[in-house]
């Protein structure tokens, strides 16, 4: 309905348009033809004078210059043809100079729409009146509005059907995907079937498959999230529980043992649910609004310093240049924190740690002279609870979500993390850092 209304609406324009540009033109050319046999005839009248022998024999022609020439005492010195006899044709009272426009003449056969122009002849008291007939005006007029009326409702009906079978059929393929939602679950794959149609609503399917496949990926490894997590949480919380039952009939020696065990336990939970935590609080980091100007370097400086106090027995190199970056600073502390964390666990005897500018971004790089990572390892020691070689044991492993709070950390603040294979430990977090 709306299209046909707007199509009326657009024709109605159009034939507005055109009907005065039809009309503006038939006019002018009947006003070229009338002032141009004015012309000539003003120019014979005033060489031969008015009553001369004037050539008027064109003005005979179907639909042509009907001319008299005549004296303001209303004699007439010349006709044409075509005007009946004792008819004027000049306007009354005679005018002092040229006149042109319609007017309602009688040249001997029945008033009639004309245009009629009234020339005076130099140098005398006579005039030229000329009329010419406006009927191909009307004419042309009339051809406008019939192909208004006629063409229009033929445009509008076209257009309206083309429409309704284009919306139809898009309609249709719509309301499959709609049908193909609604038995979503039943399928294998738990994907939209798409025609290839080439249009809109193919981009469209294709689009929404995209997102299922991404909201499939996230729903599968939240699920082997929570799994994961709930065995990790699981084993400490057993040992927990034994200790503290069997401390409940020992003598005093053996409770302190069970006591320390517990602990120990605690620790590893306290540890862990604070890993779970950060991890969180880097995945649902959505936005950078509340990210602050940090000086990356002091972030690695105090992590390095804080290490060395505690593990004397290896030795840290370090290579920091001034590089401020745009982040959360306790989000890129955890960052930090865990990567030397994974590199202490494993280095033999020393760690390296450097941070340059590289291309205009922030390029912090963490190696250490352990056994390292394993062709085919480099992606996989990022995802979560993975723990590859000696850190598989778990008195001495980590929660296997240090590397994936690194990796979650960086691509909240638009960057990525990569490892290398060994010998020894290779990693390297890329940032965009603020220019100077």
């Amino acid at each position: 309905m709306g299209t046909a209304v707007a199509m009326v609406l657009f024709g109605l324009v159009i034939g507005v348009a055109s009907y005065v540009l039809v009309s503006r033109q038939a006019a002018s050319a009947q006003h070229e033809l009338l002032q141009a046999r004015v012309t000539d005839v003003v120019e014979q009248a005033h060489e031969s004078g008015p009553g001369g022998d004037l050539d008027l024999a064109s003005s005979q022609l179907p639909n042509t210059v009907l001319i008299q020439v005549a004296d303001t005492a209303g004699r007439v010195f010349a006709s044409s043809a075509g005007v009946a006899p004792n008819v004027t044709i000049c306007p009354d009272p005679l005018p002092t100079k040229q006149e042109v426009g319609s007017a309602i003449v009688d040249v001997g056969h029945g008033p009639e729409d004309v245009i009629r122009e009234a020339t005076p002849i130099p140098n005398t008291n006579a005039v030229v009146c000329a009329v010419l007939s406006e009927e191909p005006v009307q004419r042309a007029q009339t051809a406008v509005i019939i192909a208004l009326v006629i063409v229009l409702p033929l445009v509008v009906a076209g257009v309206c059907i083309a429409v309704w079978l284009a919306v139809g059929r898009a309609l249709r393929s719509v309301d499959d995907l709609r049908s193909q939602a609604e038995r979503l679950a039943e399928t294998d794959d738990r994907l939209l079937r798409v025609e290839e149609t080439g249009d809109e609503v193919e981009l469209l399917g294709t689009t929404l498959n995209h997102l299922l496949e991404s909201l499939h990926h996230k729903s599968r490894s939240t699920r082997q999230f929570v799994a994961d997590a709930g065995h990790e949480l699981r084993t400490p919380l057993a040992t927990l529980r034994i200790a503290l039952e069997f401390g409940q009939d020992s003598e005093e020696s053996e409770l302190r043992a069970s006591v320390r065990d517990a602990l120990t336990d605690l620790d590893r939970l306290e540890r862990l649910i604070q890993d779970l935590l950060s991890l969180a609080r880097s995945d649902a980091m959505e936005t950078t609004h509340h990210f602050e100007r940090i000086s990356l370097d002091s972030v690695v400086r105090d992590s390095v310093e804080s290490y060395q106090r505690t593990r004397q027995s290896t030795e840290l190199e370090l290579a920091l240049d001034p590089v401020e970056v745009e982040g959360d600073g306790a989000a890129l502390r955890s960052m930090v924190t865990n990567l030397l964390t994974n590199a202490m666990r494993h280095a033999q005897s020393r760690v390296t740690v450097s941070l340059r500018t590289v291309d205009g971004r922030a390029e912090l790089s963490v190696d250490d002279d352990g056994v390292g990572l394993s062709d085919g390892d480099e992606a996989r020691v990022f995802d979560r609870f993975v723990r590859l070689g000696d850190a598989r044991e778990r008195d001495s492993g980590g929660s296997g979500l240090g590397l994936a709070i690194v990796a979650s950390v960086a691509s909240a603040h638009g960057g990525f993390v990569s490892a290398s294979p060994g010998p020894g430990g290779h990693f390297r977090v890329v940032l965009p850092c603020i220019s100077a």
